[in-house]
């Protein structure tokens, strides 16, 4: 199985930092909210079949979502970078709504729970979940907080890649 390149933690760092400044770049330049969508894979290969399933099927149903709410986007832009998939897209709706359609997404299609779908203002700051009544992330494995769970190291690399293999399994 391809597993892609093995990126380090400086890379990873870098390529955060970098689209950071891509989406503020966004932002100013058409004066719109930006939804940026990246795939939640753990472990130093970012850039692989499974993350590339998750990333297309991400996309398409982020376009289906803003096609839905009659909100096309102004600007689209997808990277495939060995640091893992990208996109961006600008969309002329106010950030709440776009967030609150972007959690649906999230919450309700089968793959959502390896989505990671911001939403960041004109000001430059992230609309969170728990900002709109939603509850925070929770582990693929123990359904406590996810971030937590991350932070502390409670799972391996290799039981979360089973368990997110064994939902792209169950999508495809």
């Amino acid at each position: 199985m391809d597993a892609g390149i093995a990126i380090t933690l400086e890379q990873m760092l870098d390529a955060r930092e970098k689209r950071a400044k891509k989406q503020m770049s966004l932002i100013k330049e058409y004066k719109l909210p930006l939804v940026s969508f990246t795939v939640n894979i753990p472990g130093m290969y970012k850039n692989t079949p499974v993350s590339r399933k998750i990333f297309s099927a991400g996309c398409e149903a982020l376009r289906e979502k803003l096609d839905a709410s009659g909100s096309l986007p102004v600007y689209f832009e997808q990277q495939q970078l060995d640091t893992g998939y990208e996109a961006y897209a600008i969309v002329d709706k106010d950030a709440v709504e776009l967030k609150t359609n972007m959690l649906e997404i999230e919450s309700t299609h089968p793959l959502g729970r390896l989505f990671d779908i911001d939403v960041i203002g004109l000001n430059g700051i992230s609309i969170t979940r728990v900002e709109l009544g939603y509850p925070k992330r929770t582990c693929l494995i123990c359904g406590q907080d996810a971030h937590a769970c991350s932070r502390s190291r409670n799972h391996s690399v290799e039981e979360l890649t089973i368990k997110i293999n064994n939902i792209v399994a169950a999508y495809i």
